[in-house]
Parts: C-alpha cells; sequence; structure tokens
C-alpha cells in the first residue's frame, strides 16, 4: 500500500501532470455510531450528518484512507511532496477526537510510513505490508506496538486492505484478485477474474483496477472494481453479481453498508471529482456532491 501511494505521488508531483490521468481516488469512507458519515476527496475529509448536511471535517489533509474507532474517534494521514528543490516526501497520522479536537498521533516523518495504523481489527490490532524481494508480506502490530508476521502467504502486489467487523477476516487486494485471510492468517483466493475486457476508466492499469473490498452484516464480500465501474457482489462459486454500475464520467472506489442496510458508494470521476451516495433498500439514490 505504502509502494500504491509513493507511485501516486511520484506521478503527480515530481513529473507534474495536471490531467486526470495522474490521479487516483481514495477509498476512505466510514460511518460512526452517530450516523456521520466521513470521506475523503484527497484535498478534505467531508461529513454528512445524519440529516444530510455536508461540510468540511478535517482541512487540507491527502489522505487516502480513513479509520474510526470505538469511541467515534477519526484517524487519517497527510501525505506531500516538499517540490524538486529538496525532493523530499513527508507524512503524518492526525486524530479528529470525539470532541473535535485535531491532534497528530504521528508526528511528521520524513519519507513514508510503513503502518500508518489506519487498517485495524476489533481488537485494535492493526495490519501493514512489507517487501520481501519480489513478493509481499502482511505484518501484524499489537496495540503495544510489537510487529510480527501475520501470515505466511506470499503476496504478489497488495493494493489495498479491509478489515471486516461482521466475519473478522481480513480482505487483500493483491492486483486484480480478491483473497481472505482468517483471523489465525490463513489465506483463500475469493476472486481472481475481476476484469473485463473493453472499456477501462482512465485506461487504468492492472494494479489500479479493482479498489476498496467490503462486508455486509451477513459476511457477504463486495468490491468496488474501478476498471469497469462496479460494485459486485462476490459468490461462493467464484463468479459475480453487479449490484451497482457508475454513470458515464464515474467509478467506484469504495462502498459500505450501515446498520439500516443501505448502501453507501464513493465515486471518483474522470474530471478528479469526489462524490458519495446512499442507496436505500427500496431502490433511493440521494447523492452528496459539491
Amino acid at each position: 500500500m505504502v509502494q500504491f501511494i509513493r507511485i501516486f505521488l511520484l506521478a503527480l508531483f515530481v513529473a507534474g501532470l495536471s490531467t486526470p490521468l495522474a490521479a487516483h481516488p481514495g477509498i476512505g469512507l466510514v460511518m460512526d455510531s452517530q450516523g456521520n458519515v466521513y470521506y475523503t476527496d484527497l484535498v478534505h475529509v467531508w461529513r454528512i450528518s445524519p440529516s444530510g448536511e455536508r461540510g468540511i471535517a478535517v482541512s487540507n489533509v491527502h489522505t487516502h484512507e480513513l479509520y474510526i474507532d470505538q469511541y467515534d474517534n477519526l484517524y487519517g494521514e497527510h501525505e506531500w511532496y516538499e517540490g524538486e528543490a529538496t525532493d523530499k516526501w513527508g507524512n503524518y497520522v492526525w486524530c479528529l477526537k470525539n470532541d473535535g479536537r485535531l491532534i497528530k498521533t504521528i508526528d511528521d516523518v520524513e519519507g513514508f510510513l510503513d503502518n500508518t495504523t489506519l487498517v485495524r481489527d476489533s481488537s485494535g490490532n492493526s495490519y501493514w505490508v512489507d517487501k520481501m524481494g519480489d513478493k509481499e508480506l502482511l505484518m501484524k502490530e499489537d496495540p503495544s506496538g510489537k510487529n510480527a508476521l501475520f501470515s505466511a502467504h506470499r503476496f504478489n502486489d497488495i493494493r489495498w486492505l479491509y478489515f471486516s467487523k461482521h466475519n473478522e477476516n481480513l480482505y487483500v487486494i493483491d492486483n486484480l484478485e480478491v483473497k481472505e485471510v482468517s483471523p489465525t492468517g490463513e489465506v483463500r483466493t475469493i476472486a481472481n477474474n475481476l476484469k473485463e475486457g473493453g472499456f477501462s476508466l482512465n485506461k487504468v492499469a492492472d494494479r489500479h483496477y479493482v479498489f476498496s473490498p467490503f462486508t455486509n452484516e451477513k459476511g457477504d464480500v463486495f468490491v468496488a472494481v474501478y476498471g469497469t465501474g462496479k460494485i459486485v457482489k462476490l459468490r461462493n462459486d467464484n463468479s459475480m453479481h453487479t449490484i451497482y454500475e457508475s454513470p458515464t464520467g464515474w467509478s467506484p472506489c469504495s462502498g459500505m453498508f450501515d446498520d439500516a442496510g443501505n448502501l453507501w458508494i464513493m465515486e471518483f470521476s474522470v474530471l478528479n471529482k469526489t462524490r458519495v451516495s446512499k442507496i436505500a433498500s427500496n431502490g433511493t439514490q440521494t447523492i452528496f456532491d459539491k
């Protein structure tokens, strides 16, 4: 994941590209216990209140992911490139406390953090990726800060991680595959045919083709297939069922179900815009846009 972000920043800031092809979206989409929805557009973190009002929750932070804990404390990071004069990168992790205070939980560091602590399970363990030659390892850090190998599996190119509170499994986007990792580290591939022929948004490369997985309360697994503009449900027979398809010019990058069963979808456009939609169980769609 760190490698994924580094490639994006290098393309965007070092090469100085300004076209939509230079950017890719984040996946940060979370809900607190009060029904507030938070999402990132890579410039700010936005809040949608239960009544539908939208405003900036945390301004001027470039974060791809968000995490919210059981106490409604919201976590993200800020990444930046200082420019060719110094050719330095920077990063810190922030927390918007449930009382409204904004603090840093990891101070400014030069370069990139291996573990931002933004992928956590219900016990407070966090998960991150380490390189081993041309393969990648899945690591686990406990609340005391102790790191250990989580799985003996050798992954190829981890793009995103997602912990499901519904079934306690970790889901890994490994290039074009979705892999399920049990609490004891066993791995099984649950989808390996996620690429379709024909059009893909922005002619996206394979390593940016599949974005965030997520689950519902039954433990069913869904994934935002950015390259096809669809959200699909993964079936046990390795087939897929499309549950949502974005309109022209948009593509889903993240999703979640709330406790009432409503589907929330975050989409990214060819013009580098981000929006969130709520789809009720009766099919009614509400779009929260700038």
